[in-house]
């Protein structure tokens, strides 16, 4: 009798290196379906337990030893950089050496750079800033617009927060600290009047109400820079601001002017390590709207709020699964060969219709699944 498994393809092998939060939340999704093949790499005692409890495949490489991460790539049709974004080119220059595709979660920087260098002498795809944002903004963002009868302005409102406001900052420790400090002491990337400029970080502080809760947005963050280019002229304005409890800039704005943390980012750093609480229960909401100028009655908009999950038997926290989820659906459609060619592809070049349709991301589309999951549901 002919071996039925010699019949089935080959599993489709992906290195996470990293066994972080995100990390570890692809894993537990890429481990649940066997087309897929996957082993995670960090060289931290506490991810290999944090590895081991959730019983997924492990090596203790340190991406910085490029000999050990070389010889874990051979084989391997696909690695992911679950890491810090400073750390991102090490492993981009791995996946050249390699030959195998490369994503990662970094954002625009002297890291975003590095990796573009590797990519253009890369033999397989290269796909960066995957996520939520950046990553599949991208992709909604550019449905609005294109459905848009004239050039809008499109208010990018997104953010991660705890169930119910803890402490004064009415936050805690949801994604990587380093990037939210980025986030909230450097200049935001944006379009005005269609052109690009640079926002202060907490500036344009406006006060939200979604599903009879308040909230505050204020800028934060970069529309990413590929965006900006794709919809330069095109749109009117373009700007990424952040949803928080009320009160949290005003408190932020304390902690960086006033006791001159701006100066000391190390410092405010350390004070969100020790003192927030840490929150594996987050809420995601995105709330992006595009109005043509002088069309209010126009307006178009997709809103969501995603709520914990569980993935193989494991609570997974908003923010992680999106991530996760997006990230898993574009390994699926590099491995379904929907995604080619060596080089560098920006988040704008993948259409929204394949992400809808990926088995990892229909969840976060479609509305029939909401009651199956129990993770996402409109604004009201």
């Amino acid at each position: 009798m002919a071996d039925a498994s010699a019949s089935r393809p080959r599993p489709f092998r992906v290195v996470i290196v990293g066994a972080g939060r995100i990390g570890t939340a692809l894993g537990l999704l890429l481990r649940e379906t066997p087309e897929f093949e996957i082993l995670l790499v960090d060289p931290t005692e506490p991810a290999r337990r944090r590895a081991e409890g959730l019983a997924l495949p492990f090596a203790e490489v340190d991406p910085s030893n490029a000999a050990h991460l070389d010889r874990i790539l051979a084989g391997a049709d696909a690695v992911v950089a679950a890491v810090p974004s400073s750390a991102t080119p090490l492993v981009a220059a791995a996946a050249r050496r390699s030959g195998t595709h490369y994503l990662d979660l970094g954002d625009d920087g002297a890291a975003l750079e590095a990796v573009r260098r590797e990519a253009d002498a890369a033999q397989g795809s290269f796909v960066a800033q995957c996520g939520i944002s950046p990553g599949l903004v991208s992709s909604l963002v550019l449905d609005l617009a294109a459905q848009s009868t004239a050039p809008a302005d499109i208010d990018v409102r997104i953010g991660s927060l705890p169930p119910r406001p803890v402490g004064r900052l009415g936050y805690g420790l949801i994604w990587d600290v380093d990037a939210t400090l980025r986030e909230y002491t450097r200049p935001s990337l944006a379009l005005i009047d269609g052109r690009e400029a640079l926002l202060d970080p907490l500036s344009r502080r406006e006060p939200l109400c979604l599903r009879e809760r308040d909230y505050e947005v204020f800028v934060s963050g970069n529309i990413p820079a590929t965006l900006c280019r794709r919809l330069a002229g095109k749109v009117s304005s373009l700007v990424s601001r952040t949803i928080r409890y009320p009160g949290h800039a005003d408190c932020m704005a304390f902690l960086l002017d006033e006791m001159k943390l701006r100066e000391r980012v190390y410092m405010l750093r350390n004070l969100f390590l020790n003192a927030l609480p840490d929150v594996p229960d987050d809420q995601l909401l995105i709330a992006i709207s595009a109005t043509p100028r002088g069309r209010a009655d126009a307006k178009k908009h997709f809103r969501r709020v995603v709520e914990p999950a569980l993935t193989g038997g494991v609570p997974i926290g908003a923010m992680r699964r999106t991530a996760a989820s997006h990230v898993a659906a574009v390994l699926d459609l590099l491995r379904q060969e929907r995604i080619a060619g060596a080089g560098i592809h920006a988040q704008e070049d993948i259409p929204l219709a394949l992400l809808r349709e990926n088995r990892f991301l229909a969840w976060f589309f479609d509305g029939a699944a909401q009651a199956h999951h129990s993770s996402t549901e409109a604004i009201s």
